[in-house]
């Protein structure tokens, strides 16, 4: 059942699987779905007074959820936050839960270029920033000047980027919550060259990997100074492999993909073999690069 008008929109027992991009999981015992910055800090602070525990949801990319489900409350942003701000002088305010190939695609239009990498990523400005998400050299802090997190008691911040701590696929934040919205920078750009360079990116990242299928992405981090993740599971011989409906893809071995009703468990098998087996082979341990939630262990 959904929450009325005027409620905070809210949903018990959905199936996770139907809220990731992969297509695993199963129930929440709740979901909500803000519509504002003022609900965040509401639903947080009252979550934080009942003790429940609360996670955060952007597009389900880069999520691995458990068959069994998760407890608690989850807070997804998508549904409801996607509003985008255009200033002049190239400043771009896009709410949390503005899917990323959108931000691109606006961005481009309106003659604003920096963006471009992240047209293909499935995710959400907040997900993308909590990961520091990117493509083809260059990652959404590289643009970003400013983050406002809603900490876990309600309470609300604001963080220049030089106060973030942004990594490979990593960000650091002064406080621990939900990002509910971020300020970018870009530079002038004509449209028609925007979107021609952004085809071209596509086009490659549709070359190298598989495109329209249901993933969460990359599996595991790329290892510093070493061959990439993909090339070392593809050495190793895990391209194709499969447990279950578990597959890591034939195009590229770093993206597990769902070829019809995987579980969790099949996923989590598969992934153990290919860390097993880069880790025989070629000496590496592998880290995961996709989020897990419920009883499992990186």
């Amino acid at each position: 059942m959904t929450g009325t008008a005027g409620k905070v929109e809210e949903v018990f027992g959905p199936k996770l699987r139907d809220f990731t991009t992969i297509g695993i999981g199963g129930s929440a015992e709740r979901m909500v779905f803000p519509r504002s910055v003022q609900e965040i800090q509401e639903i947080l602070k009252a979550e934080r007074e009942m003790g429940r525990e609360v996670r955060f949801l952007g597009a389900g990319s880069n999520l691995l959820v458990h068959d069994g489900g998760v407890r608690g409350t989850v807070l997804c942003l998508k549904k409801n936050m996607g509003k985008m701000l255009f200033s002049s002088g190239g400043s771009v305010i896009a709410e949390g839960g503005t899917m990323l190939p959108r931000f691109a695609v606006l961005c481009a239009l309106s003659g604003l270029s920096g963006a471009e990498e992240l047209a293909g990523i499935p995710g959400t400005v907040g997900g993308g920033m909590t990961m520091n998400a990117g493509a083809f050299g260059r990652s959404i802090g590289e643009i970003a000047e400013w983050v406002e997190i809603v900490d876990e008691e309600g309470g609300l911040h604001r963080f220049e980027t030089r106060d973030i701590r942004l990594g490979y696929r990593a960000a650091e934040f002064p406080v621990r919550g939900v990002i509910s919205r971020v300020g970018f920078r870009l530079a002038p750009g004509v449209p028609d060259q925007v979107f021609e360079r952004m085809k071209r990116i596509n086009e490659k990242r549709r070359a190298r990997q598989p495109w329209g299928e249901r993933t969460f992405g990359s599996t595991f981090r790329n290892p510093p100074d070493r061959e990439s993740a993909g090339r070392l599971l593809d050495l190793a011989g895990m391209k194709g492999a499969r447990e279950g409906d578990a597959a890591f893809s034939e195009k590229h071995a770093n993206f597990l993909v769902n070829t019809g009703r995987a579980t969790a468990s099949d996923a989590l098998r598969l992934i153990e073999r290919g860390r097993e087996r880069v880790r025989i082979t070629a000496g590496v341990r592998l880290a995961l690069e996709v989020k897990l939630w419920g009883p499992m262990s990186d």
